[in-house]
């Protein structure tokens, strides 16, 4: 969800310390610096901060990475992604009424940024307000200096599928995969609306698109079978079969297709 540099956590960690040191050494031995030095040791400081938040978000820390959120925040009050990473992290927690103060919050102070746009969309439909949702993925997605449009409109997208609205879910989809052409779960997803129109054809195109790349899901694996199953090719089925029980021997989605269960 977060942007930028990844690191280990514990390496991240280790480095935080470091340069957090850092910057309390030079403020205690530069306490008459100029404005322009000070407000450059308060960035290091937020940023820092920014990717501990991240980092432990990532790791689905999520207490750890409200806390660094809260401590970047003391830091610079009036940083919208700042208010907007808090939301994130608080709607992970379920605490929404909390996180939504934030996100409004975040764009109070920049109303314009595609990625506060896509957050509120992905925060609205997540809570179930899909119509509230979709004008903040438009923005989004209109807006020229979204570097990553992929992902609003894979979101809008995901939306739609939520909300029962299917032939705008193929739309934003399939926009998503033109933006993005090796986006995984827009593959998968065009694939079950193809599947469920017994389409199976169009089905396997995507799916096979969504099991070669670098992240493979256990999800994505089984409607690659039912859709092998479906078309009777047996070979495909097996060998897919093969790389499911080889890479999720514990998944569900292996138990399922064991049991018989692989045909929705």
């Amino acid at each position: 969800m977060f942007s930028g540099l990844r690191l280990a956590l514990p390496l991240l960690l280790m480095l935080a310390a470091s340069l957090l040191s850092g910057c309390a050494q030079m403020s205690s031995v530069s306490r008459d610096t100029p404005v322009v030095a000070e407000q450059a040791d308060q960035q290091r400081r937020t940023e820092i901060r920014m990717a501990l938040a991240a980092a432990y978000y990532d790791e689905a820390q999520y207490v750890s990475a409200l806390q660094e959120a809260e401590r970047a925040l003391k830091i610079s009050p009036q940083r919208a992604d700042l208010h907007g990473m808090r939301a994130l992290i608080l709607m992970q927690m379920g605490q929404t009424p909390e996180a939504e103060h934030s996100l409004r919050q975040a764009l109070r102070l920049d109303s314009v940024s595609p990625e506060l746009q896509n957050n509120a969309g992905w925060f609205y439909c997540q809570t179930g307000r899909s119509a509230i949702a979709m004008p903040y993925f438009e923005r989004a997605i209109a807006s020229r200096s979204y570097a990553t449009p992929a992902k609003a409109l894979l979101n809008a997208g995901l939306c739609s599928l939520r909300s029962g609205d299917i032939e705008r879910a193929e739309h934003y989809l399939s926009r998503a995969i033109e933006s993005d052409p090796r986006n995984a779960v827009a593959h998968a997803n065009l694939a079950r609306i193809f599947y469920k129109r017994a389409d199976y054809h169009r089905a396997q195109r995507h799916i096979l698109l969504a099991v070669k790349g670098e992240s493979i899901a256990a999800d994505h694996l089984l409607m690659a079978i039912r859709i092998e199953k479906k078309l009777g090719d047996r070979n495909a089925e097996q060998s897919l079969a093969s790389q499911l029980r080889r890479m999720f021997p514990d998944s569900p989605q292996l138990v399922a297709y064991l049991r018989g269960e692989s045909d929705e």
